[in-house]
């Protein structure tokens, strides 16, 4: 892959970092690493403050947060792939708790 080529994960047809939240439910999820957008060094808390300024939606955290913008996952993350899948399992979790 090109140095400064984009992960799989961040072209549209994967709509990894387009804030998609359809992904498979047989995904394993990290949220105990110090970042969640390791590319972008998003953290829960980056997501909650989202959340309490406004953001009603996945996408508009991705928004508020930076997070999903210089995808290198295969790098990056821990896991080797997009961080999408945990990003909206902590907006999920963390609106849940506010309703």
């Amino acid at each position: 892959m090109p140095k400064n080529s984009k992960h799989d994960c961040c072209n549209s047809s994967a709509e990894c970092c387009a804030g998609s939240t359809n992904h498979s439910q047989d995904v394993e999820l990290n949220l105990d690493g110090p970042y969640i957008c390791y590319c972008d060094k998003v953290t829960k808390e980056d997501i909650f403050r989202a959340i309490d300024d406004g953001a009603s939606t996945t996408q508009e955290a991705v928004k508020a947060t930076g997070a999903m913008q210089h995808c290198n996952c295969a790098v990056n993350n821990p896991k080797g792939r997009c961080c999408s899948p945990e990003f909206s399992a902590v907006f999920d979790m963390y609106s849940n708790l506010r309703k």
